[in-house]
This record gives C-alpha cells, structure tokens and sequence, in this order.
C-alpha cells in the first residue's frame, strides 16, 4: 500500500510534510547510495543532496507527484555522477581504479529507472530465492537478510560453519546463474541486501 504524503503541505514548506518524507526514505537512499559508492560520508552527502533538491523545487511539485520515485531518481544520478567525476580524477592518478568505476557505472546505469521497477527487481530476486533448495534458501535468508553470522547460523541450524560457508557460496553462484540477464545489478542488489 502506497504511504500518502502531504504534497501541498510540502509545496507551502511545511517542515512537518518534509520531515515525514525524510524520515521516510532516507534510510533507503543511504543505502542504496552506499551500496554504489562505498563510502559512508559521501553517500550521505548525497542523498542529502537529493533532499536538498527536494526542498529548493517543492513549488513545482505536482498533486500526483511519486516522492519515492523523485528521490530514488536524484540521488541514483548524484551517484552516477559522483562516479564519473572520480573516473575524470583517478583518469591519471591510478589507471587501476578505472575499470572498478566504470563497472560501478555501468551497474548504475542498468539499475531501473524508477522505484517500482526497483521494487518489481527485488520480488524477482525474491522469487529466485524461494526456488533454491530450502537448506540453502534458509542459510542465505538467515545471513543476508537476518544479519547473522556463519558461527550464528550454524549453531542455529545444527551444522558446521563450512557448510554455511559452502551453502552461501552455492546460493549466491546459483542466483547468478538464474538471474544472468540482470547482471551487473543483481550484483551490486546481492551487495545491498546484506
């Protein structure tokens, strides 16, 4: 069920409408930044960015405005941006660091466009999950959506920690393997979802 926002208490900057959209989403952009950029205080600076840009363009908010969409959509290109100002710098400094950044833009760059194909990826990912044998569907749920350790979930289960280790490898091989058109995003999702 889609979370109604006042749009025209935002429009009129309220600051109680702008906090409720902030307190909202920005747990979801920081991540989803940080899972791009690997760096905390510049992932932060710019999903601050994409309020900032929010804030200073409420007036020409329209009634029917997707405020998920609008910020998963700034902060995605202050992303991308970010990394293509870092492939300009390093271009001279550390030929090393170019592939990396070109395949962080390139996994960007295929990420979906809007929310809700975001959202429509995850239950892709999701179903591909639910197909995996359940030991193995179990031990990757248990990890990376949990946030358990191999010694926590082996305890849990009842098994040895190689076998979590070699359950985790063999789910992550498998969901690469089933989801291989979505490459490199799964990659970089299968990171976010940690």
């Amino acid at each position: 069920m889609a979370t109604c926002f006042d749009i025209a208490g935002l429009q009129e900057g309220k600051k109680r409408a702008f906090e409720e959209v902030y307190n909202d989403f920005f747990d979801m952009l920081f991540y989803l930044a940080l899972g791009y950029i690997g760096q905390r205080e510049v992932a932060l600076e710019l999903v601050q960015d994409a309020f900032v840009k929010l804030w200073e363009n409420r007036a020409e908010l329209r009634k029917a405005t997707n405020i998920k969409n609008y910020l998963y959509t700034i902060t995605k290109h202050n992303c991308l941006n970010h990394l293509r100002h870092q492939e300009i710098i390093n271009r001279g400094h550390r030929d090393y660091l170019i592939p990396e950044l070109q395949y962080q833009q390139e996994a960007l760059a295929g990420f979906p466009d809007s929310y809700v194909d975001l959202e429509e990826l995850m239950k892709k990912i999701d179903e591909a999950i639910d197909r995996l044998p359940s030991e193995i569907a179990e031990t990757f749920r248990l990890n990376r959506f949990n946030g358990f350790t191999y010694s926590e979930i082996a305890s849990q289960l009842g098994v040895s920690t190689k076998t979590v280790e070699a359950r985790i490898s063999r789910a992550l091989k498998m969901l690469r393997t089933e989801l291989k058109d979505y490459l490199p995003v799964i990659e970089l999702f299968l990171l976010l979802k940690l």
